[in-house]
């Protein structure tokens, strides 16, 4: 396929046709990848035998394209823009400027709840809304305002109010705790990772880290139940003979000693967050209610979750499925111990159903994901409530 050159006949120059910065700009505009993928696929291969072409005739064959496959997309019709710089600036409240993101604005929506599909439609209304109003720069309070109006229409009202608790939240700076416990294999650690990256929560902390730098800090025979994993730690605390005839109870009471004393750990960094002004999740399976009773009157908002997995051919297949991920995580030493995990988990999560703490059946990782979401969503809301109304008149009116 010859080389084809963009002419941009106001600036006198010429650049080459580059297909990913075109799928790039279709995205933007409101496309899913795969459909701008094919249409500039489809637009390269019927320019295959011309070598120029001028910066306003390929937004024509562009536009006449989308009309074609796809009619609610519009293009920005500055003729002077070329095809590649069809951004929008959104003004931050300190001033700053930052590009407007198609990614990063469906992640707010469903933050608050929002389903997907309906987070990408309010998306790509409210991007082709800014480019057919020639918006190159909105403040962050306007964006907001367009965004309440749109969400309002195609979500309803409840989402609106929701997106709108989200977007004072955020500019409020109030750190948010999210504390997500459950027994080995339940999935705490791949759903902290895909929520702090939906959530945009740079900071994550895992309890199983802080209790190996505490076994750094104490030695055994000091400590025998913090060096014993969380299921097998009641074996340090009592003679071979009783562990024999009452493994229920020592489970229990040797898996609170070790939690009682990662506790201190986890408070600390939680400190660390709320001092500090900035959100933290921290996972692991020593998070119980008595951490989070402690939060309750700190200046942050704190969400206890606690993920369970209730079917137990599935537990084993996530233990046979982390030996997979890491030799050193092995699915036999959890296998072996099956029965005390199986025990382990009907304690947590009796102990969380006493403390009214969500209990998430992790099957499904969007589900999961959803879930917590809504979660939070739902505690945003009682710290929200009686300020709705103010929040309304002062977004609807920015």
């Amino acid at each position: 396929m010859a080389k084809l050159l963009v002419i941009d006949e106001q600036e006198d120059t010429k650049i080459p046709f580059l297909r990913g910065m075109l799928i790039k700009s279709l995205q933007r505009s409101g496309l899913e990848f795969v459909d701008a993928y094919k249409l500039a696929s489809e637009i390269r291969e019927d320019l295959e035998d011309v070598e120029t072409i001028t910066t306003e005739n390929l937004r024509k064959k562009i536009i006449d394209t989308l009309k074609e496959d796809h009619p609610g997309i519009v293009l920005g019709q500055n003729p002077r823009d070329t095809i590649y710089t069809e951004s929008i600036e959104v003004t931050r409240d300190d001033g700053h400027a930052e590009l407007f993101s198609r990614g990063i604005f469906v992640k707010r929506l469903l933050n608050a709840g929002i389903p997907a599909g309906t987070c990408n439609t309010i998306t790509r209304q409210v991007h082709s809304m800014l480019i057919r109003e020639k918006m190159r720069k909105i403040s962050v309070e306007q964006l907001i305002t367009y965004t309440y109006e749109t969400v309002r229409k195609v979500a309803g009202q409840k989402s609106a109010d929701c997106y709108l608790i989200w977007c004072d939240f955020n500019r409020s700076h109030l750190p948010l705790l999210i504390l997500i416990g459950g027994i080995p294999g339940s999935g705490k650690s791949t759903v902290a990772t895909e929520l702090a990256n939906q959530m945009s929560i740079i900071r994550t902390q895992s309890t199983d880290m802080l209790r190996e730098v505490m076994r750094a800090l104490i030695p055994k025979r000091l400590s025998p139940s913090l060096h014993g994993s969380s299921f097998n730690a009641g074996k340090a605390l009592h003679t071979q003979a009783f562990y024999k005839a009452n493994k229920s109870d020592a489970l229990v009471s040797g898996f609170k000693m070790q939690s009682d004393m990662v506790s201190v750990a986890c408070e600390a960094v939680l400190n660390r967050a709320i001092n500090e002004r900035v959100s933290v999740i921290l996972e692991g399976v020593h998070l119980g209610p008595s951490l989070y009773s402690k939060l309750s009157k700190k200046d942050a908002i704190a969400v206890p979750i606690m993920l369970s997995v209730l079917d137990q051919k599935r537990l084993k297949r996530n233990f046979k499925g982390r030996s997979k991920d890491s030799e050193k995580r092995a699915a036999k030493r959890y296998l072996d111990n099956f029965d005390l995990i199986w025990q382990l988990q009907a304690a947590v999560l009796s102990d969380a159903d006493a403390a009214d703490i969500e209990i998430v059946d992790n099957v499904d990782i969007d589900e999961t994901i959803s879930d917590i979401c809504r979660t939070v969503t739902e505690t945003l809301e009682a710290h929200y409530k009686g300020k709705i109304k103010t929040l309304r008149t002062d977004y609807t009116q920015a």
